[in-house]
């Protein structure tokens, strides 16, 4: 199958090498606004890589790159994300994009089904193989009860005091919005850096502070697991240093997605701040640290109450070494190139916009272990 990546940043280097030399890839096409990193990227994996300018946030003119493709992975900003379905399912190709934009994009599902097509919506690292983790609990279990999502990503750096280990303004803009969690069969909203704890991630991680925010899973898992589940939620490791400086950004505007003028021209807060950051895709080798994903899925198994623990770390030094990146661009890249196999060697049946969680997750467990991620799993009585 002929695939065209958009996006070429940490996450997309993983993805595409990843790709670039998978049995069932005829080619890779490498889509970017600057092509700087694609082109140096195409000279490294040689062969059959190729590289075109492609826009985003031009519909029709995207449409007429992604022609001839079977599949298009999307590893852009989210804001980007209405656009690039437009386009593919235009274009009568398959999509696979990494997190959520602003709008539903579920809710498209029934257009893509009678287009024959299928869009798998949030496979990266979280939301992505944390899904497929709550999947594969889910399916050994009669009744869920919770599902419990722990993203547990630190670094540490004399050189950066402030770095995002994945997009800046998407994760910044989670960080510092109300929250949402799933409780007794409800949504709700709650305010940022809410129900702090300090969470017992295994090693190589630690303990790690960590904090309710909103992310794909809340949305999703309660809609798509079923079993009966009454409570979802996500925390996400924020380091106290960290968290008081987010929280005074936001508190001097520094976090405003809207437009301001300045000497007479526009931006936006979070862009400038955003690129005054250190870029994740600079960050490998200059860090320490880890990343890891872990679920736990409590419910009832023949009357029997247990939890099931699924979790998959690495070290931003193992990451640097295979890929010259870090653990959480490892592992988001990873996901998404699980996801993208999947679909080129026809695992995924199904038509429509689907989570991760409607996949089969053995096979796709399978396949990120042939990439280099390893699925850690527990099971304990309650």
């Amino acid at each position: 199958m002929k695939v065209l990546q958009l996006g070429v940043g940490a996450i997309g280097t993983v993805v595409a090498r990843h790709l670039a030399g998978h049995r069932a890839v005829e080619s890779l096409t490498l889509g970017d606004m600057d092509t700087t990193r694609a082109d140096r990227l195409a000279r490294e994996l040689k062969g059959r890589v190729s590289v075109e300018r492609a826009d985003a946030a031009d519909p029709q003119a995207l449409a007429r790159v992604i022609k001839g493709h079977g599949l298009v992975v999307s590893a852009v900003l989210p804001k980007y994300n209405e656009a690039i379905m437009k386009a593919t399912l235009a274009a009568g190709a398959d999509l696979l994009d990494l997190s959520a934009g602003g709008d539903d994009q579920l809710a498209h599902d029934a257009e893509w089904k009678k287009a024959g097509r299928t869009a798998l919506h949030g496979m990266g690292e979280d939301p992505g193989i944390s899904n497929v983790f709550a999947r594969w609990a889910a399916d050994r279990l009669d009744v869920v009860e919770a599902i419990r999502v722990r993203d547990g990503e630190y670094s540490s750096s004399e050189e950066f005091p402030l770095a995002c280990l994945f997009s800046t303004e998407t994760f910044i803009e989670e960080a510092v919005s109300p929250a949402t969690l799933f409780e007794n069969g409800q949504w709700k909203t709650i305010p940022a850096f809410s129900n702090r704890e300090v969470y017992p991630f295994p090693e190589p991680v630690g303990p790690q502070v960590i904090y309710n925010m909103s992310h794909e899973e809340v949305d999703t898992l309660p809609r798509y697991i079923g079993k009966g589940v009454r409570f979802v939620d996500f925390k996400l490791a924020v380091p106290d240093d960290m968290q008081k400086y987010l929280v005074l950004l936001d508190r001097i505007g520094m976090t405003r997605r809207d437009t301001v003028r300045v000497r007479g021209g526009e931006v936006t807060p979070l862009s400038v701040l955003a690129a005054v950051l250190p870029q994740p895709a600079d960050l490998g080798g200059r860090i320490q640290g880890a990343a890891i994903i872990l679920v736990e899925v409590d419910g009832t198994k023949g009357g029997r109450k247990v939890r099931h623990v699924l979790y998959a770390p690495m070290t931003h030094d193992e990451a640097f070494r295979r890929m010259q990146v870090t653990a959480t661009a490892f592992l988001t890249g990873t996901g998404a190139a699980a996801g993208a196999i999947a679909l080129i060697t026809g695992k995924v049946k199904t038509r429509g916009v689907i989570p991760p969680e409607s996949l089969e997750a053995d096979p796709i467990l399978a396949i990120l272990e042939e990439l280099g991620v390893t699925t850690h799993r527990t099971e304990n009585a309650l």
